[in-house]
């Protein structure tokens, strides 16, 4: 089975390969978390606000270097079908929460991309938890367990997907002097289709709008 990985990306998005983590054990599960927020008054059916950013949690990656006595945290090497092969520590995972740029006006973590078949996920570091659970009889940790939470690295056109803008047809800023027949008019081409404008907005005092709390919304134009 092919193994996850944890690629760290430069500034033009490709992957430094030395830097690569390829996890000793696949996670036997992750979650892949997005809320979305829904705006109306109770009772009425509500109007989509948008989608907040998701987050992935991977749960469980397990970290064994018992049989090679070496420390778990610290990278090592092992021989495999006649090659030598660079193994990662916990410690390479927790370094990827740590700003690599520092300067006068950004400091920010490395983005990374998690891996694991068909599945990519590009994202930054949020959290990592290290449980070790078994050691040496000096105390050296040789097994951990890690969980990792990422958040997610978007474009532009990802945020607005996550917006909910492009599952629209079309938007408009309501701008004074606006009303719904207006509205209608010029952008469905025919003003008595106001009410459709009314609804899909969950505009629920038509002959009052816009009122001047209206005035720079942002409002869907239905289908």
């Amino acid at each position: 089975m092919e193994r996850a990985r944890i690629y760290v990306l430069d500034d033009d998005g490709k992957k430094i390969e030395e830097k690569t983590i390829e996890v000793m054990f696949n996670p036997r599960e992750y979650d892949h978390k997005l809320s979305v927020t829904w705006t109306g008054d109770r009772g009425i059916i509500p109007t989509f606000g948008g989608s907040n950013f998701e987050s992935l949690t991977i749960k469980d990656l397990w970290f064994d270097t018992y049989e090679a006595g070496v420390d778990v945290r610290e990278d090592h090497e092992v021989r495999q079908a006649g090659k030598v092969k660079k193994i990662a520590g916990t410690k390479r995972i927790t370094e990827l929460g740590i700003p690599s740029t520092a300067g006068k006006d950004s400091r920010r973590p490395p983005v990374c991309l998690f891996s694991w078949g068909k599945f990519n996920f590009k994202c930054v570091i949020e959290k990592v938890d290290t449980n070790f659970v078994m050691f040496l009889s000096d105390g050296t940790p040789v097994r951990a367990k890690v969980t990792i939470t990422m958040k997610p690295v978007l474009g532009a056109r990802d945020i607005l997907e996550y917006k909910g803008v492009e599952a629209c047809r079309k938007v408009r800023t309501v701008i004074e002097g606006d009303r719904l027949d207006i509205i209608a008019a010029k952008e469905l081409k025919d003003p008595a289709l106001w009410r459709e404008v009314a609804e899909a907005n969950n505009i629920t005092d038509p002959l009052n709008f816009p009122r001047s709390e209206d005035i720079g919304r942002v409002i869907i134009i239905p289908d």
